[in-house]
Order: structure tokens, then C-alpha cells, then sequence
């Protein structure tokens, strides 16, 4: 796919404003979990230690001060997962970090439907299936059935990913929420929802290439999955190179963390070969993540906490205020842009 357009971003300005996302993203001292928090740290483990030489040292800190010390709840099952994995199969990060992620994923309940109910404990999620955990869980279940040579487990994360997919796909895209009581979704595609199953989809798909061939079974159909959610988004981009809060809603207001979620995307290492972007798309999306960050280093225009509901006015009246899912989608978007900038003249597909 090809477009006409290429960026005004410079390779100086995308290094300049990841710096200052990068330490202000620091700032936030993560010693027990929620929705969004995985991604900040994900984001904070990409920089270039060029940009980042505490970065790493940082998140290993909270990592292990949270294994160590945090009361033993559900909200663990939050954690950053897959950035557990890949600190501890390097031998940065201790096995106990490791161990209680574990533990809190294994006890999870299970719905009727097959998929896992993250926080039971909180009314609103007590008996459905958010959108957002194709990011929090099947990566981080893939990754540790790879390192430890468990292959039920990978195939169990592929799984989890096509089933979440599957029940939440709707009309216009994919929904945020799926209920197993009433065995339906709620019909809202929330674009910055599509952009968490992209990207977890695309982790699972970087995972799942190390694994056995029974791990690698459902490869070409997540692919193919990971590239109409591209399509998607593509087709529904807004002339500021952001896009609604919920796709096809005239009445939904912008917001910036699905451009972020864009870039990540579309420019992610394993999506090569599989989806190429639009480069006017592209490089309206990377204008519109570079607009969004602030001289503080906050990224702004991103909606606040979302929480699943039938009723669509929600989605449409959010408010906007800093917070780790920003700066994550943010830093994720900068850390494939700072590594290969698309410069002016250069083709998103070159």
C-alpha cells in the first residue's frame, strides 16, 4: 500500500521530544499494577540507552520492589508481563518476580466462554473480557512458554489472542468489552482498544517465531488478523492524523494515543512482510504523536480511564489527563521512529 505524503518530523526533533518522554515517564513509580501500566514500561525498555541509561535500572527496581514487597492480590496479574520475561531470560531480573506473575495469571477464573477474567475482584470486570488484555496477557504467556519450554502454554496464549479476537469483533472494528453473561460485546470499536490488540498481537506474533511448530500453528491467521486492524485504522484516520475515540461515531471526539498506537504498529519489526502503511497515513500519524507530546514531556489528548460499558456516551464525553498508557503508547510510537525515521521524500514502504 502506498501513499503520496512524507513527514515533516526530523530525526533531531523524534530523539529530542523521546528524551523528554522517556524522563518524564520515570516519574511514575509503578510498586503495584493497573490497566496501562505494562505498556509504560515496555515503552521505557525500547528507548536506546542512548536516551535512557537509567531506564532499564529503573524498571528492574520497581520490578523487583513489587516481588518483594507488594500485598499478594489479583491486580499482579497487571503486571508487565512480557518486560518480566525478557529481564529474567537475560538474568537481569530475579525468579521471584517472575514466579508471582506466573501465580497470579495460573489463578485466574476462567469464564465460560474460555477466556480468563482479569480483576474479578472489581465490579466492572468481574464477567467479561476487556480488550485491552490481548496486550497485558498472551505476549507474556508465549514469551514464558518459550524461555521454559512449556508448549500447552504457548499454544494457550495463541489461543487466548484468536478467542479474545474472535468475541469481540463487531460491526466497525472490534469492541473494548465482551460479556459472558449475555454472551455479546458492546459493539463500540474504542480505536484506542484496537490499538492494544494490535500491538499485543504483534508481541504475540514476535514470540510465538521462537517457539515450536505446534506454537507456530495460528501465525499466518494472527498476521491476518494484525493486518485488517491496520486496515482498519488506515481507512478511518482523521485529516489531523488522529482518530475518533470510537470509529464510525460522528459525535465521538479525537483523541491521540491511537496515532501512537499506529506508528507502533505499522512500523513494528515483525509486521515486515506482512502489511506495509499507507505512507500518507503514516506520516500524518507520526505528525499527529509528535504534536501530542508537550515541553514537559507529557503526552496530552490521550483519554483517561475507560471503563467497559453499554452505553456509548461514555466513550464520547472522556476527559483527557496525563497517564502511563500515554506516555507508554507515546514512547512505543518514538522508539521505532527514533530508530528508523521516515524523512521527508522517503516511502513509508521503501
Amino acid at each position: 500500500m502506498r501513499g503520496g505524503a512524507a513527514t515533516s518530523v526530523t530525526v533531531d526533533d523524534i530523539s529530542a521530544r523521546h528524551r523528554l518522554v522517556i524522563e518524564r515517564t520515570l516519574r511514575w513509580r509503578h510498586y503495584a499494577w493497573y490497566w496501562g501500566d505494562a505498556i509504560a514500561v515496555d515503552g521505557l525498555l525500547a528507548a536506546p540507552v542512548s536516551l535512557a541509561p537509567m531506564a532499564r535500572d529503573s524498571v528492574i527496581e520497581q520490578l523487583e520492589h513489587w516481588a518483594a514487597t507488594a500485598p499478594d492480590n489479583f491486580d499482579d496479574v497487571l503486571a508487565p508481563g512480557l518486560a518480566i520475561m525478557s529481564l529474567a531470560r537475560s538474568g537481569a531480573l530475579q525468579s521471584r518476580a517472575v514466579d508471582r506473575f506466573v501465580a497470579s495469571v495460573d489463578r485466574l477464573p476462567t469464564l465460560p466462554c474460555g477466556l480468563p477474567a482479569l480483576e474479578p475482584q472489581r465490579p466492572a470486570f468481574r464477567f467479561g473480557f476487556c480488550i485491552d488484555a490481548l496486550y497485558h496477557l498472551p505476549p507474556a504467556m508465549a514469551a514464558l512458554g518459550v524461555w521454559r519450554h512449556e508448549p500447552a502454554r504457548v499454544r494457550a496464549a495463541a489461543e487466548m489472542a484468536l478467542r479474545g479476537i474472535d468475541v469481540l469483533a463487531c460491526p466497525t472494528g472490534w469492541a473494548q468489552w465482551y460479556d459472558d453473561t449475555v454472551e455479546r460485546n458492546n459493539a463500540i470499536a474504542w480505536s484506542r482498544g484496537i490499538g492494544w490488540a494490535l500491538l499485543g498481537t504483534l508481541d504475540l506474533l514476535a514470540e510465538l517465531d521462537d517457539s515450536d511448530p505446534a506454537g507456530r500453528q495460528h501465525v499466518a491467521e494472527l498476521e491476518d488478523h494484525a493486518a485488517r486492524m491496520l486496515d482498519r485504522l488506515a481507512a478511518t484516520q482523521a485529516a489531523s492524523g488522529n482518530w475518533a475515540a470510537v470509529l464510525d461515531d460522528e459525535l465521538a471526539p479525537q483523541e491521540t494515543s491511537t496515532a501512537a498506537f499506529f506508528v507502533a504498529g505499522a512500523r513494528h519489526a515483525r509486521l515486515t512482510g506482512v502489511w506495509t502503511a499507507p505512507t500518507e497515513v503514516l506520516a500524518k500519524a507520526e505528525d499527529a504523536v509528535m504534536a501530542s507530546i508537550a515541553v514537559d514531556g507529557l503526552v496530552t489528548g490521550v483519554s483517561a480511564d475507560i471503563l467497559p460499558a453499554w452505553e456509548i456516551n461514555g466513550y464520547r464525553a472522556f476527559g483527557c489527563e496525563p497517564s502511563p498508557w500515554a506516555q507508554g503508547a507515546g514512547l512505543r510510537a518514538l522508539a521505532v521512529m527514533d530508530r528508523a525515521p521516515l524523512a521527508a521524500g522517503d516511502s513509508a514502504d521503501a
